[in-house]
């Protein structure tokens, strides 16, 4: 037994269920509806409504997901997150930027420093030189002074230098090279202050040592020989290269400093 509807031809002893069920009742309605309009006005209408409910289904989908990142406790914490890394990074760069003022201020202390110290140890020269003059101090004793006012300076330079090229440090034991230590002797609590970079800057102690005798035997022999101005001007060109070098190794020092800084922030 065979039964055709709108050209389908459905075998209902294979298929005894099918003929009776309702979709296919109105799917036959359907294309024979199509049929009868010309096969283009319903059909349209029906594309155009599945396109219509698909867009409408990726609309949704695209709403439920963007309310699912945007979220309140989502959005709070990634605002959460931006805020700290925000201010991890300011407080960083405000930490840096305190760091690189407080290397330019160890700059200018240490030149302050060594422009008093150097300006002392002209002032002390030239009462030397007066009071040898005025008094008629003998030979011997004049000697003696120039000797010290000539070796001091430079057997202290390197000391001083560290004490003041990395900040003012009034604590502490300076001095380059390791210390002695004795076995049978307890030693208190002692403080070493650090190397500087690029140290020693006057020399070793070795030469540092010979120079300062140098230095002293020099402006001895200038106030012997010739007359103690001339000693105080020696005195004075050796204060001034002491200066010129204590300010190159501050100025040295403190862009190795910045460098550093650098390094470690990168």
């Amino acid at each position: 037994m065979f039964t055709k509807t709108s050209q389908v031809v459905i075998q209902h002893q294979q298929h005894p269920t099918t003929i009776a069920s309702p979709q296919v009742r109105f799917l036959c309605y359907l294309r024979w509806s199509r049929r009868r309009a010309g096969g283009t006005l319903l059909g349209d209408l029906f594309r155009a409504a599945s396109c219509q409910m698909r867009n409408v289904s990726a609309i949704e989908r695209e709403v439920a997901r963007t309310a699912q990142f945007r979220s309140p406790e989502t959005l709070g914490s990634a605002e959460l997150a931006a805020d700290a890394k925000l201010h991890a990074r300011g407080v960083r760069a405000q930490s840096a930027r305190e760091a690189r003022h407080g290397f330019l201020q160890d700059v200018v202390k240490s030149i302050v420093i060594w422009t008093l110290c150097c300006l002392l140890q002209c002032s002390l020269v030239w009462a030397l030189a007066h009071f040898s003059v005025s008094l008629q101090l003998p030979k011997w004793m004049s000697g003696s002074g120039w000797l010290l006012l000539g070796s001091c300076p430079v057997l202290g330079a390197e000391r001083l230098l560290q004490r003041s090229a990395a900040g003012v440090k009034l604590r502490g034991i300076s001095g380059d090279g390791p210390m002695k230590e004795v076995p049978s002797r307890c030693f208190p609590a002692i403080i070493l202050l650090p190397a500087l970079p690029g140290a020693p800057w006057f020399g070793p102690r070795r030469v540092r040592l010979l120079l300062a005798l140098m230095a002293g035997m020099l402006l001895t022999a200038l106030d012997r020989c010739l007359s103690p101005f001339a000693a105080v001007i020696g005195g004075c060109l050796e204060t001034l290269l002491l200066l010129l070098r204590a300010g190159f190794a501050s100025i040295w020092i403190c862009d190795w400093r910045l460098q550093e800084l650098w390094r470690k922030k990168t």
